[in-house]
């Protein structure tokens, strides 16, 4: 029995000791188990990274084959396994710029957040929001790249957006820092070469072409955008527009842009064969690259051949605005307001009001016209790409005083200064309002102090509105002296020598190099026949005198003409 009762005691305290530990063994056992599983979380983190950034590395060599689907799914399971990923962001990104896809913004602004976000990441995002239109954010991201001791790439993104807001003297300014910094980068070449390219003087074009030519016979980075600007070029030989047609075929990839480029010189090289370069142009791009092709041929003014290509059902906004722009071409008003009056529109409420207006002006219904015009102007509010947009329909339209009221508006957002004054300029002038275009003319030396053609453009008005006549006779000469082979800018010293009465030194200001003056402005030559009538040259300023549109001219530019 005592036996018994000492086993018996000693299970019972074997048992109490187990009820003991039992807890504290399940408590160890899952603080064990909570530990794996916290080892393993970043472990698994970690292996997911790696299988995303493997697929970005795959998705990248489908770039390479010109796999763009392939290459698009794989990133987008990449961005599945990691979203925060910089290989699968930063590789998705590219793609979807190249591609020209919506989603290449919202891709580099992840990208950018990122710590390892580099300065090309940043500049790659610039020239995104440049390519989009997205100009304020543009000038922002841009500003923050020259504040840190930029590349070249960085000026060049700059010259880029300087020109694209109107500002040419700072563009041509930054691309010549560009190639100062880095003399042999063809893109900076090829930068610079654009932007003398598109100069009015003749000199500063040949300069453009020798950098061109030189970076065309490079195969670099930069042929391709070489050559195609070789071919924009107005002033080619018939031998130098064959070798760039030549060279626009060897380009890889040949893209609709070259397609068009090389049409371009065919049409300028083999006018007979017209209407075969246009059909062959629909046959081979008008299904892969149909909006581009509708563009070109509304700027080729086929308007017939859109209207063939856009069917009245297209419900894509930008290819019916094509057709609706090729159906005013053709005066074809009931069309457009049928098309205007459709359900499943979607278009933005401005474009609508905007060809509302262009469909009442047409038919004539003008009051209706100003009411569909300024509800255009209220819709736009302070949106600056609407406002671009709506500026420049205008315009195109004949409606001037909307066109400027548009622009005045545009002026107030800072990014946009430059192109509003512009395109104020151009309307003051085309309604010949000297005093407006003098005042705009002053608003845009303020801003650009140093530009000599702001500079010589108040100075003009002065001289018309014969405002501080000696002080603005000097300084149009200081510009002649120093910028002696300036077409514009020896006009202007012209009419400051003829407002002080010194005709022989007025008529001077032309004698040099033949001047083509069937292609330059008509103000220019009505101040070129005042000089020559003030030196009694009748027989010459009166042949000049012909090719004169006199509507062409404000009042005080005929009166140059008409007095004498």
């Amino acid at each position: 029995m005592a036996r018994m009762n000492e086993e018996s005691g000693r299970r019972r305290h074997l048992g109490r000791v187990t009820k003991r530990r039992r807890p504290i063994f399940w408590i160890a056992f899952i603080a064990l188990l909570l530990a794996a599983l916290l080892a393993l979380r970043p472990a698994y983190r970690w292996l997911k990274t790696k299988r995303a950034d493997s697929l970005a590395a795959k998705a990248g060599r489908f770039v390479q084959q010109k796999n763009f689907l392939e290459a698009a799914h794989t990133y987008r399971a990449a961005l599945q396994l990691d979203p925060l990923g910089y290989h699968p962001l930063q590789g998705a990104a590219r793609l979807a710029t190249r591609l020209n896809h919506d989603e290449a913004l919202g891709l580099w602004d992840q990208v950018v957040k990122l710590p390892q976000a580099t300065n090309d990441d940043r500049e790659e995002r610039a020239a995104t929001l440049l390519q989009a239109g997205e100009l304020p954010a543009a000038a922002v991201a841009i500003d923050e790249l020259l504040k840190q001791n930029p590349d070249t790439n960085a000026l060049v993104l700059a010259s880029r957006y300087s020109e694209r807001t109107g500002n040419s003297a700072r563009a041509l300014e930054y691309a010549r820092i560009a190639m100062k910094r880095a003399p042999q980068d063809e893109i900076a070449q090829a930068r610079l070469a654009e932007v003398l390219a598109a100069s009015l003087k003749a000199d500063e074009r040949a300069e453009a072409r020798e950098i061109l030519w030189a970076v065309a016979a490079k195969n670099g980075a930069a042929r391709k955008s070489a050559i195609e600007s070789l071919a924009r070029a107005p002033d080619l030989t018939r031998d130098e527009q064959t070798k760039i047609l030549d060279q626009l075929h060897t380009l890889d990839p040949f893209t609709v842009t070259d397609a068009l480029l090389a049409a371009d010189l065919r049409l300028r090289m083999q006018p007979e064969n017209t209407a075969l370069i246009y059909d062959e142009i629909i046959a081979s791009w008008g299904a892969k690259a149909k909006l581009e092709i509708v563009q070109w041929l509304n700027a080729h003014q086929q308007f017939n051949r859109v209207l063939t290509l856009v069917s009245p059902g297209e419900r894509r906004p930008k290819l019916l605005l094509a057709r609706l722009d090729a159906l005013a071409a053709e005066q074809r008003w009931d069309e457009i307001e049928t098309t205007l009056s459709r359900k499943d529109l979607t278009f933005d409420s401005v474009v609508v009001e905007a060809f509302r207006a262009r469909l009442a002006a047409a038919r004539p219904l003008s009051l209706d016209a100003e009411e569909h015009w300024n509800k255009a102007i209220t819709l736009a509010g302070n949106d600056s790409s609407k406002l671009r947009w709506l500026g420049a329909f205008a315009e195109q339209c004949g409606a001037d005083e909307i066109a400027l009221r548009t622009f005045q508006r545009l002026g107030r957002s800072p990014a946009d200064t430059s192109l509003a004054l512009a395109g104020q300029q151009r309307l003051a002038a085309k309604i010949h309002d000297i005093s407006a275009a003098r005042t705009i003319a002053e608003k845009t030396l303020a801003l650009h102090a140093a530009d000599p053609n702001a500079q010589n453009r108040v100075v003009y008005y002065n001289l018309l509105l014969e405002k501080d006549v000696s002080a603005n006779a000097t300084k149009a000469k200081e510009l002649v002296a120093k910028y002696p082979d300036r077409l514009e800018f020896r006009v202007t010293a012209a009419l400051a020598l003829l407002r002080q009465h010194d005709p022989g030194s007025a008529l001077a200001q032309f004698q040099g190099p033949p001047i083509e003056w069937a292609k330059t402005p008509p103000s220019w030559r009505a101040i070129y026949a005042a000089a020559l009538m003030a030196n009694d040259e009748a027989t010459r300023a009166n042949e000049l005198l012909k090719s004169i549109p006199l509507d062409r001219l404000s009042r005080e530019e005929a009166a140059l003409i008409q007095r004498r």
